[in-house]
């Protein structure tokens, strides 16, 4: 397949049918929503249409309700989940029934009302505890905390650093103020808490002495009775607040069998909001709106189909050169899943850009079971994914990732039994070590510990063969833009130079390498201005080999990738094996399972993520700097987005 082709959508209706046009629009998901500059720019648009009235700030808040109610199930009645959802399907009449919206809302906003109730039973148990503890030093103190003086003298609670010496603060005391007393009520490690009582007339004196010693006054007003009593009563009240915060968690914890329909509401309010936002880009001036898009070639008969139902009128016109339109791979659901490799370097324009999924699968499929080579790895590799996807049926970056892995786990598989891995020399080690009598080893048409080289060979020759594709799509390219002697002088000299090369290798001549750097000199200028610009530009291309060799230089990794598995897999095998010399054979087994099972999981593990990565590099700065135009624009259709639940029709085919 190759890039979508995109055409410009101007359409009228009538305001009474736009809910349902937005419906139509987002069920069919071919059309992404745009902003109508032209008519923004024109007066005389402006005057007779204004921006569309929307209730996006409603519908944001509704989801934001559903996503906290959801988040206070799982903080107070989590249920069990892996690391994947799984999806349900739900019939589309079903998933934007009103009644279900109303009622999953109506949910919503209790449990958001139940779990404010808890955040301020919270807040008044903290502050409930933290009177209990300050009240507890003053515990031992068998004094109402409300008699603050009588006739003649001031009552008064404080408190000191624990290094003052009361000895002798008592001293000082009765020097400054003769009728005065303070009395220890007890200490702790960071205060001592003090009972001053003092004449009227001499409180200024002793409050002077005493804050020069770090004396502070105790703030605990507004309390009747002994500490004692207090405490007790404030327990009474914590427990109350405990007993209450309890009951309404328990009330929420029984909504936990209602935790479906508020992530079916969820997924129905997202689309909601995604209708809202396109709504806001629309222009009205009452009667009728104004929409303009891109949509996708491959959905117009269906969106043309459902058009016949609306009074409306509409025009598809094809990109113009000033236009930048989105960019949409669209490939055979087996192939489909490379489009995760694309996006992460960048998509391709639309003008003039090629896909390159068909492109790179293969070659990306190839170099990666190459580097991983290993039939142990690659039957578990393809079993996670194949379960993951046939139990989940995740959508997105995360399903082309598993589908791919599928392909992956077979192509690690095959060269693993090319190259003789199974979890490295696992067979060889285990019997060699447990039953030298009867040593098995598997059989491999090409080991890469023992032949290196000959790995090599096949390395740079899948390279080789790598780059020249890329350079056939570059010719191809310039063909089909009509520049077909452009493409040939881009790559044929180059050609020439490389035969060349092998010629002069095998045949001792260096006369076809000549001719294809004087090829380079007379072609790779020729854009250059002027006689002198062509000559140089010509001669400065010679340098370019050595990006070449490098290029070429850079598929050794290949080899190095399926050495590095192969080595670390066998040290972590001769290690499992080591434990067992001397023990009886059954433990020396449990062992060597054990230390195997490990070092197996963890080389497994680790080189997975760097096989694709160098798999990936091999694409992106290898392959695609021969051909590819990147910085495609994403194309963002108005279309069912969900997390928990697949939309269907009636006859059960999921709406994509």
């Amino acid at each position: 397949m190759a890039i979508v082709k995109m055409k410009r959508l101007r359409l009228l209706a009538l305001s009474s049918q736009r809910e349902e046009l937005l419906a139509l629009l987002q069920h069919t998901g071919c059309v992404e929503v745009l902003e109508p500059e032209g008519a923004m720019s024109d007066p005389e648009w402006t005057e007779l249409l204004t921006r569309e009235p929307t209730s996006l700030l409603t519908v944001k808040s509704q989801a934001a309700a559903i996503r906290s109610a959801l988040d206070t199930l799982k903080r107070y009645a989590p249920a069990k989940s892996g690391l994947f959802i799984q999806r349900q399907a739900i019939r589309e009449r079903e998933f934007f029934q009103p009644e279900a919206l109303e009622k999953a809302l109506a949910l919503a906003e209790q449990i958001n009302d139940q779990a404010r109730q808890v955040s301020k039973l919270h807040t008044k148990e903290t502050n409930l505890v933290n009177l209990k503890n300050s009240l507890l030093p003053w515990a031992p103190l068998d004094l109402p905390l409300e008699l603050q003086e009588t006739i003649t003298s001031v009552i008064q609670l404080g408190t000191c650093p624990p290094a003052v010496d009361i000895a002798k603060l008592e001293e000082e005391l009765a020097q400054a103020a003769e009728r005065a007393q303070i009395m220890e009520v007890s200490q702790d490690k960071h205060q001592r808490y003090l009972l001053l009582v003092c004449h009227k007339e001499e409180i200024d004196e002793a409050i002077k002495c005493l804050r020069s010693h770090g004396y502070s006054a105790a703030r605990l007003k507004g309390m009747t009775g002994t500490p004692a009593e207090n405490i007790r009563q404030t327990e009474q009240e914590i427990a109350q607040v405990q007993r209450e915060r309890d009951e309404i968690i328990a009330q929420i914890a029984a909504c936990a069998g209602q935790r479906k329909s508020l992530e079916i509401c969820q997924d129905r309010i997202e689309q909601d909001l995604q209708k809202e936002q396109a709504r806001e880009k629309l222009l009205t001036d009452g009667t009728i709106i104004l929409l303009e898009g891109w949509a996708a070639q491959t959905g117009l008969p269906k969106l043309e189909e459902g058009l016949k139902k609306f009074d409306c009128a509409y025009e598809l016109l094809d990109p113009t050169p000033e236009d930048t339109p989105p960019t949409l791979l669209k490939n055979r659901k087996w192939l489909s899943c490379i489009n995760m490799v694309t996006e992460m370097y960048s998509l391709p324009v639309y003008h003039g850009g090629i896909d390159p999924n068909p492109l790179i699968f293969g070659f990306f499929v190839l170099f990666f079971g190459i580097m991983f080579a290993d039939i142990a790895y690659g039957v578990v590799l393809f079993a996670i994914s194949f379960a993951i996807t046939k139990k989940y049926r995740p959508k997105g970056t995360l399903g082309y990732m598993f589908h791919l892995g599928q392909y992956l786990g077979v192509s690690t598989a095959v060269f693993g039994a090319l190259t003789g891995g199974l979890c490295g020399d696992a067979i060889y080690q285990f019997t060699n070590a447990f039953f030298p009598d009867h040593v098995i080893s598997l059989p491999a048409l090409i080991n890469p510990l023992q032949d290196p080289m000959t790995i090599m060979g096949i390395a740079l020759a899948l390279g080789a063969v790598h780059m020249f594709v890329g350079q056939c799509v570059h010719i191809y390219m310039e063909i089909r833009d009509g520049r077909p002697l452009e493409g040939f002088l881009d790559v044929v000299p180059w050609w020439i130079v490389f035969v060349g090369l092998a010629v002069a290798y095998f045949k001792g001549t260096a006369l076809v390498v000549g001719l294809g750097f004087l090829a380079l000199l007379l072609t790779q200028g020729r854009h250059k201005k002027g006689i002198l610009g062509k000559f140089f530009g010509g001669i400065a291309s010679w340098y370019d080999i050595t990006s070449w060799l490098g290029d070429i230089l850079s598929y050794c990794r290949l080899m190095a990738l399926m050495l590095a598995t192969s080595v670390i897999s066998q040290v972590f095998n001769i290690l499992a094996t080591l434990p067992g010399e001397g023990l009886p054979k059954p433990v020396g087994i449990l062992v060597f399972l054990v230390i195997f099972l490990v070092g197996n999981i963890f080389n497994m593990g680790i080189n997975i993520i760097g096989t694709y990565v160098h798999a990936a590099r091999l694409q992106y700065l290898e392959f695609f700097s021969k051909f590819y135009k990147e910085g495609g624009v994403p194309f963002k259709p108005l279309k069912y987005q969900t997390k928990y639940v697949d939309v269907t029709t009636d006859s059960g085919e999921v709406v994509e």
